[in-house]
């Protein structure tokens, strides 16, 4: 009976720790052609689109954006990517006023990452980071969230991963100065 006892409080605590990802629907990988750049930037840091289209130039970004810098592999970013895809059905983000980019980084292939969006329901444009060069801007750690302003500079950082969707939702709110 003690083992029985053991084995359900064991299974119960295991199933708790992990948070499957809840969808309404499939995501889908996209263009990056729509996300917004600046004519041109002092440095360079190509990465290539999920989505099929050219490279982007990180340091040509334009705002206003949201980025999200996550892996599949990545527990704390598949805790918060709920709360994303909800951020992404708000008008200021499904008129264009705010744009969100992905960067998903250090994948151990492609389609890992094409997985992931299909399985979390993310539908906005994702760079592949394939050749490590974010590090030298984000840091080694994922999640990263940057908000970038309409000059391309950054605004506000959020380093680790949301534990609820008030929290994300007040940190655009602010570095924006918007009402979702």
């Amino acid at each position: 009976m003690k083992k029985l006892l053991s084995l359900l409080i064991t299974t119960l605590l295991i199933s708790a720790c992990t948070s499957p990802i809840k969808v309404s629907a499939p995501g889908f990988v996209t263009s990056c052609d729509q996300i917004r750049l600046l004519e041109d930037a002092d440095k360079s840091a190509l990465m290539g689109c999920l989505g099929g289209s050219a490279e982007i130039n990180f340091h040509q970004l334009k705002g206003p954006l949201l980025i999200n810098v996550w892996g599949s592999w990545c527990e704390g970013c598949k805790q918060e990517m709920p709360y994303f895809v909800e951020l992404y059905q708000s008008q200021l983000f499904k008129n264009g006023q705010i744009q969100m980019l992905g960067i998903n980084v250090e994948e151990k292939s492609n389609k890992d990452a094409i997985d992931y969006i299909q399985k979390s329901g993310m539908s906005w444009p994702n760079l592949e980071d394939s050749s490590g060069v974010s590090k030298s801007i984000f840091g080694p750690g994922v999640p990263v969230t940057w908000f970038i302003d309409e000059y391309g500079k950054t605004i506000d950082i959020k380093i680790g991963a949301y534990t609820n969707k008030k929290q994300l939702f007040n940190q655009v709110e602010k570095a924006f100065g918007v009402k979702l």
